[in-house]
C-alpha cells in the first residue's frame, strides 16, 4: 500500500492518478459538443509532456483517430526522433524559447539550447503546414531584457507563419516549494509591467503584427 493511503494523518496527499489512452479520450469527449464551436481540442502540457515516453503519442495519435483537434506545450529538450513522432498528429505548438545564447541558457537552466533551437527547426523544416506559437517566458535577471528578446524575435523573423508570444513571469509554482519544504529559487522577485510592455515592444518592432499581445 502507498505510504499517502496508509498515513492516519493524511499527512501526504498524491496528486498523480493513472490514466489510459481510452480512458482520457472519454473525459475529452464529454466537452466535444464545445470543441465543435470553439475549434478547441486536446492539449497536453506539463513539465515537458513528450518526455512522458510512449504514452503521449499514443494520446495523440488516437486523439487524432477520432477527430479531436490536439495541441502541445513543449520546451523542445527531446530526441529529435519524439518531435517528428509527435508532430503528424498535432494541429498546433506551443513552443518555448527561452534565450538564444547557449552559454547562458546553459547557466540558467542546466542545459543548452542546442537541441531545442534544433528540434524548431526540424518543425520548421519537414512540418511546413503545421501552426507553431512561439513563446518566451520572461524572467526577471535572466531574459527580461531587450538584447535578449530581440535576439529570439530575430531567429523567428524567416519563419512567417510563426506568432509569438511573451509569457510574463508569475509566482503561482512558489506553494509547491513550501508544499516540498524548499527554498523558492526566485524569491520574492516580480516582473514589473513597464518592464514586459519594454521587450513586447522590442519584439513587435521586429516582428510587428505577429507578436500577440494578451489582452
Amino acid at each position: 500500500m502507498p505510504c499517502a493511503e496508509a498515513c492516519p494523518a493524511q499527512s501526504l496527499i498524491v496528486y498523480s492518478q493513472n490514466r489510459t489512452v481510452p480512458d482520457l479520450l472519454q473525459t475529452v469527449e464529454q466537452d466535444m459538443a464545445f470543441y465543435v464551436r470553439s475549434k478547441g481540442g486536446l492539449t497536453l502540457s506539463g513539465g515537458e509532456p513528450l518526455l512522458q515516453g510512449a504514452f503521449p503519442i499514443a494520446l495523440l495519435r488516437e486523439a487524432r483517430a477520432r477527430h479531436i483537434r490536439t495541441a502541445i506545450e513543449t520546451c523542445g529538450m527531446v530526441p529529435h526522433e519524439t518531435i517528428r513522432e509527435a508532430a503528424p498528429y498535432l494541429n498546433t505548438v506551443l513552443f518555448d524559447i527561452k534565450h538564444m545564447d547557449p552559454s547562458i541558457h546553459k547557466e540558467q537552466t542546466g542545459q543548452s539550447n542546442e537541441r531545442i533551437l534544433a528540434n524548431f527547426q526540424i518543425l520548421m523544416d519537414e512540418f511546413p503546414n503545421l501552426p507553431v506559437l512561439a513563446r518566451t517566458p520572461v524572467i526577471p535577471g535572466f531574459n527580461d531584457n531587450g538584447k535578449a528578446i530581440a535576439a529570439i524575435a530575430r531567429f523567428l523573423l524567416p519563419y512567417t507563419r510563426v506568432q509569438y508570444e511573451l509569457l510574463p513571469y508569475h509566482r503561482l509554482g512558489t506553494q509547491k516549494y513550501f508544499f516540498l519544504d524548499r527554498p523558492v529559487p526566485m524569491g520574492d522577485v516580480q516582473l514589473s509591467k513597464q518592464k514586459m510592455r519594454g521587450v513586447q515592444k522590442v519584439a513587435q518592432s521586429i516582428l510587428g503584427d505577429r507578436v500577440r499581445i494578451p489582452r
